[in-house]
């Protein structure tokens, strides 16, 4: 997704790798944020990424069955994760991480062996039961073998927590963009950040929207595809077949007021498939695009 301002006024814009995605950031308030904002957000990075050796939540999985007390940041996502995949009825979950790895998705989208063998049989993801917070302490424990991929869900946490504090710390307005996981606050140019939406197969505009608070989504299985064992696989996986998501939906984009919360039902929605994602949308009162090889359904929008 890309965006477009409306009225004359100076943002400051700057971008950065974090994530493994392109990180870009727009806002109104001293230069001086910039460098703070880029720093959170890689101190998120190490909370939560599964890519990072030594990030938090790896230390996490390497004390099964103990309670771990972890940082704020950590226990605010996987409490998330925890909602989210009750939310969604379990087509959210983050459980799917031995799967998605055993997929090929082990290390960077760059660095993926596409030469190896697919797996002759991955299980379907085991699910949250296993996932216990205790609040008043912020402790996790994680049951043996649970192992939680945090994803796309990280990134629109992060485009929601960051884009908050950069009002806090002084900005008047605020855009931030975890590769097009979008979370805007405080003011707006004139009538809202101009978002067009692009279609993953042409790059061409299918819609534009216009985000004057909360945020804005897509999730796609035209994004981060390999070939495994001469089997085009993708990162989005179905967690009842514990394989990448077989659905006539080729993206879906949300707009809700949380970016972690539209990440999850984006996803769901793709792996729901078109008829059920319209349903499950419309049932959570978000607008929402559910695109197929045919068409772009619309949900909560005018016709």
């Amino acid at each position: 997704m890309s965006y477009a301002l409306l009225d004359t006024r100076t943002w400051h814009r700057t971008s950065a790798v974090v994530m493994g995605c392109t990180a870009e950031l727009m806002f109104d308030g001293s230069s001086s944020l910039a460098p703070i904002a880029f720093d959170r957000l890689r101190e998120l990075e190490h909370a939560w990424s599964r890519f990072l050796p030594d990030s938090e939540l790896n230390r996490l999985h390497a004390r099964p069955g103990q309670w771990v007390h972890v940082s704020h940041e950590l226990f605010t996502a996987l409490h998330w994760c925890d909602r989210l995949h009750g939310e969604t009825e379990g087509r959210f979950d983050p459980s799917i991480r031995t799967a998605l790895e055993a997929w090929g998705y082990d290390r960077t989208f760059r660095e993926i062996d596409q030469s190896a063998s697919s797996p002759t049989h991955t299980p379907p993801a085991p699910g949250l039961a296993g996932l216990e917070l205790r609040r008043d302490d912020e402790a996790v424990r994680l049951a043996p073998g649970l192992r939680l991929d945090l994803g796309g869900v990280g990134k629109g946490l992060a485009a929601d927590m960051v884009s908050g504090e950069l009002i806090l710390m002084g900005a008047s307005g605020a855009f931030v963009s975890m590769g097009g996981d979008i979370a805007v606050a405080g003011d707006t140019p004139d009538g809202g950040w101009s978002v067009p939406l692009e279609h993953p197969d042409t790059d061409l505009p299918f819609d534009t929207h216009l985000l004057s608070d909360g945020a804005l989504v897509m999730s796609t299985t035209r994004m981060r595809r390999w070939q495994r064992g001469g089997i085009t696989a993708h990162h989005l996986i179905d967690p009842f077949t514990g394989a990448p998501a077989v659905t006539d939906v080729i993206a879906v984009a949300v707009a809700s007021m949380s970016a972690a919360r539209g990440e999850a039902l984006a996803k769901a929605a793709v792996v729901a498939g078109s008829a059920a994602a319209v349903e499950m949308l419309d049932g959570f009162g978000v607008a929402g695009w559910v695109l197929t090889s045919d068409e772009v359904i619309r949900v909560g929008l005018p016709a």
